[in-house]
């Protein structure tokens, strides 16, 4: 069967610019970090990484045999009839056409679809919006997990939905292809990389498809990966790791120092949990050349984590860690997640004040206001409280999207923004400082001394 699979990637709509305060924090967030590797860079206009479900698909597609087209409509207007003339072009009449939006596109895609179908293509939308999805809104609905055995399940369907899981100790062994992504050279100050999919926590906040459970990508495919990288973006030397907790997968991490055990010439970001962080995982880490350790901090309080069944240890505890993370070296970024929806004044205020103590140890912030996406196990407890269902309104620093349970949305928000300035002042300090100040030493390493 010879089958042509166009992967579209659509535009991301946006109603709103961003919080003059957001836009000022990320500008001085660019400057730290790129005083840490100056190749370091916010794309301005552009994704902020290769669409990776491209290349997993494009991988997919090649392990069946088949022929895959890539149509990047992310620079395009956001306007369906635009887009869906572009793809028409783009195809002939029976070709399947695969979807795959976010909550900012998710709209669109459904617009576009529509017209497809009408037009003779055969559509098929998949991704972590897929549950809200209806018969009526693609050819065929693909929920769960894709591999390569679902995907031949979907460009054979007859039936509009088809769901796959991926259990627990299974493999992910196809091999991701770059190829179509080859046009993102030096347009991405980063490459993204996994060596296991999923997290054994469960977190009520996480929308993460692959969760609850770990698959373990293979040393061969990693190996595989990490070829086209060197090929196809040679300039770009920093790595995200993007294992949900990293650590958790002893075999995942051995995997890792063994296919980069020649390659010194990476550099890494890692996300985990405090508790995953041990001796050993401080040895591989700096065996393999870890630059900057994301934390899943979210909140201050005890009580809003319980609520979210977060596994979380005392403050005292977390900031032990993060004085032994900073003792070997490591730049400590803390994910703060505000706008969870148990937040209350005193839960906000515990969190800016730990903001303003461990601000020696904390070298930047990631900052996220809280959207319920359909995957989490917050969407079903709040999807009669959301009073917004315009998605493209669904972003991480915009205002809440549903009625929280102990404030306003608009406190809620302003709680946010207050979260943002205080980790502004906290960096605006190493911006007027050079890019360090008196915070914690870097890894000792530079660009100029990477082969």
């Amino acid at each position: 069967m010879s089958v042509t699979c166009n992967i579209v990637q659509l535009p991301f709509p946006s109603t709103a610019t961003p919080h003059p305060g957001i836009t000022a924090y990320y500008a001085d967030y660019s400057h730290v970090f790129a005083h840490e590797m100056s190749s370091y860079f916010i794309p301005a206009g552009s994704l902020w990484e290769l669409p990776l479900w491209v290349a997993h698909l494009s991988g997919m597609i090649e392990h069946l045999g088949l022929t895959a087209q890539f149509i990047d409509l992310s620079q395009f207007p956001a306007d369906a009839d635009a887009c869906a003339r572009r793809i028409i072009a783009s195809t002939e009449p029976g070709q399947a056409v695969l979807l795959s939006p976010l909550a900012q596109n998710y709209a669109i895609a459904l617009q576009v679809s529509r017209r497809l179908i009408a037009a003779g293509r055969r559509t098929i939308l998949g991704g972590n919006m897929a549950g809200l999805s209806e018969p009526a809104d693609a050819t065929v609905i693909h929920r769960g997990l894709a591999t390569p055995h679902s995907l031949l399940a979907c460009l054979r369907s007859t039936a509009p939905v088809v769901t796959h899981m991926i259990r627990q100790g299974d493999q992910a062994d196809w091999f991701p292809d770059y190829t179509l992504l080859e046009s993102y050279r030096g347009k991405v100050p980063l490459l993204r990389l996994n060596a296991s999919h999923g997290c054994l926590y469960t977190c009520d906040f996480c929308g993460d498809a692959w969760s609850r459970s770990l698959t373990l990508v293979s040393p061969a495919v990693l190996e595989h990966e990490i070829g086209q990288f060197e090929r196809l973006f040679p300039e770009t030397r920093l790595i995200y790791i993007g294992d949900k907790t990293f650590g958790q997968s002893k075999a995942a991490v051995r995997n890792l120092r063994d296919v980069f055990a020649e390659r010194k010439n990476y550099r890494f970001i890692v996300q985990t949990h405090v508790a995953a962080i041990d001796e050993q995982l401080l040895d591989n880490m700096q065996a393999l050349g870890v630059l900057v350790v994301e934390l899943g901090f979210e909140t201050a309080s005890a009580d809003v984590l319980r609520a979210n069944r977060k596994s979380n240890r005392s403050l005292e505890f977390l900031q032990r860690t993060m004085r032994r993370l900073t003792d070997r070296g490591f730049r400590i970024v803390l994910n703060v997640l505000s706008g969870l929806p148990e937040e209350t004044r005193e839960s906000h205020t515990e969190t800016l004040a730990f903001i303003h103590d461990a601000r020696r140890e904390i070298w930047l912030f990631n900052l996220y206001n809280f959207v319920p996406y359909p995957l989490t196990a917050q969407f079903n407890r709040l999807r009669d409280r959301i009073v917004d269902w315009e998605f493209s309104n669904w972003v991480e620093d915009g205002p809440p999207v549903f009625i929280p349970w102990h404030v306003t949305r608009e406190e809620s928000y302003g709680f946010f923004l207050e979260k943002v300035a205080a980790a502004h002042e906290t960096i605006s300090r190493r911006v007027s400082a050079g890019g360090a100040d008196e915070g914690p030493v870097a890894p000792s390493f530079t660009e100029a001394a990477i082969p």
